[in-house]
This record gives structure tokens, sequence and C-alpha cells, in this order.
């Protein structure tokens, strides 16, 4: 055998043996062991999350960059009478203080949005308690740590989409913090916030990649301030990202979206609705009027007869 095939052979022997080096810190990242506990009346949707496929959590640990999830997630499904279910506002569908690493979740308020089911709303909150593990309890902007939330649960989807839209119309130049602020407010500012957290980190992982995030939450637990950690992680000022996200809201990102929604669908119908309710209560009054001046000329018609008659008598 040549010295040259020798060569190959030795270098391909090499790479087989460092292969498994190479794909050893992707397998060594598992996804977090859940420990579900419900009462009696939601024993079937704690066996619906008891079955989850480990998988389902895996886009939650690659987006927070963490490779050990750390000890087990103690998720709690609770009722509507318990005292969770009572003290949580009603558009509430789930909750977790991430430092303690428990999950509460309402699964008979499941589907709600931003959630489609009580999976992906497990998966939002799971990944809740991984941002905060990610910057080792550090605070985190809530609309970074909602919108990483909302991607490792699901895809972006139409409702989503007008919901920006919407947004979009009413104020075009909303700040982040003016979002961060909103998850403290009504239902419909909730799920605006909710709806542009998603928008804003969707974008800021397809300019930056994706590990852009797990990047700020690392920086974020050596201490960095916010800020900081977010102009290492993407070289730019959170500024000028958020300056360039807004400019690039054009006009047909404000508004195809809304005109193609189902909002719109449904508007388009109602309004369409009223016009022919309009035009057929113009059409009934013109015919009402047309009988009112019919019988007004016989009424007339009938008097001049009459008295044609009484001259003729007299």
């Amino acid at each position: 055998m040549s010295a040259s095939r020798l060569t190959v052979l030795a270098w391909l022997g090499a790479m087989a043996l460092a292969l498994p080096l190479l794909v050893a810190p992707v397998a060594a990242a598992p996804p977090p062991r859940l420990i579900v506990q419900a009462p009696p009346e939601l024993a079937g949707d704690a066996a619906i999350l008891q079955r989850i496929d480990p998988t389902a959590l895996r886009p939650a640990m690659e987006l927070t960059g963490l490779t050990d999830p750390g000890p087990p997630i103690v998720v709690v499904l609770a009722t509507e009478s318990s005292p969770a279910g009572r003290s949580a506002p009603p558009w509430v569908t789930g909750f977790t203080a991430g430092v303690t690493g428990v999950v509460v979740l309402l699964p008979e308020r499941v589907p709600r949005y931003p959630d489609r089911s009580l999976v992906t709303l497990l998966q939002h909150e799971v990944t809740h308690v991984l941002v905060s593990r990610a910057a080792q309890g550090k605070p985190v902007p809530r609309w970074l740590d909602e919108g990483l939330a909302m991607a490792a649960s699901r895809d972006p989807d139409l409702e989503d989409r007008t919901r920006v839209a919407l947004a979009v119309l009413t104020d075009r130049r909303l700040p982040l913090r003016r979002i961060d602020e909103a998850f403290a407010g009504n239902p419909a500012e909730v799920q605006s916030a909710y709806a542009l957290a998603r928008d804003f980190v969707e974008d800021l992982l397809r300019r930056y990649g994706n590990g852009a995030g797990a990047a700020i939450l690392r920086d974020i637990a050596r201490g960095e301030p916010f800020e900081e950690a977010f102009r290492q992680a993407t070289g730019v000022e959170i500024a000028a990202v958020e300056a360039s996200y807004w400019r690039r809201r054009t006009f047909w990102d404000r508004w195809v979206p809304f005109a193609t929604s189902s909002a719109a669908l449904w508007g388009a119908i109602t309004a369409l609705a009223l016009l022919a309710f309009r035009r057929r209560r113009a059409r009934d009054a013109a015919i009402h009027r047309r009988w009112d001046e019919e019988e007004d000329r016989a009424r007339r018609a009938r008097e001049e007869a009459a008295s044609s008659e009484d001259d003729v008598v007299n």
C-alpha cells in the first residue's frame, strides 16, 4: 500500500475518532426533566404532558443556549377553583417564577392566545424557566423573555401577523419599554405585547442568528447590563436595532397582513351587510312613499268623484 493511501486512511481514522467528540456537546444537552402534579379532575391533562416527546423542549434549550437544563421542573396543573385559578387574571393560562423552577398551568383556559394547546403552553412556560437559568436569575427584559418563549413553543401564524399589523397601525413607533409595560395592561394590550415581542425577537434571530438570544443571556449571566450584553451579542446598539425594525415596517408590512386577515374579511362582510341593510331600508322607504302617494291620489280622486256627484244632484 502506498504512503499516500496510508496517509488518507490515517486521516479518515482520525476523523472517525474525532466525530463523536464533535457531536458530543449537542448530544449532551438533554431536555429538562418534568415532574407533573395534578388533582384527580385534571388527570387526563397530566397524562398528556407526561407523554410529551422530550424533543418538544429541545428548541427552548437551543434558544437559551443551555447545555445542562438544571434540576427537574415541577409542573403544577391547577383548576379554576384552586387558589392559583382564583388569583390569576382571566386571560392568564399559565405562569412561572423562573428562579423557583415551578410552572403553574390552567388547562381549563386553553386554548387562548398566544398558546394553541396545553403542550405549547407547557413549552412556553418551561422556556421562561430556562431563560431565567441561562441568565442565572438576573433580570431579563420581558419582551425578550416572552419573545423567546413564543419562538420556542410554536411557529408564527396568521393571527400573530394580524395582531402585529393592528399594533403597528395604532402605534407605528412603539418603544420596547412600552411593550414591557403593556404586559401589565388590559387583555387587548397584553395580546398586542405578546405579538410584538414575538415579532421583534423573530426578526432579531433572523438577522443575527438563532444564537443571538442565548448570547445575550450568557452575557447577562456574567453581570453585563442588558444594553451591553445586547451590543456584544449583535455588534449593534439596541436603539439602532429597534429603529431599524420599525423602519422596515413599511406600508405593505402594515397593510397587507391586515387586509388579508380573517378580521378584515369579517369586517368587510359586516360593512357589506350594513350597506345592504341601508339600501334595503331606503328601497322599502321609497316603496312606502310610492304607496302613500298612490293612496293619496286615490283618495283625492274619490273626493273629486263624490264632489261631482253632489254637483249633479244639486
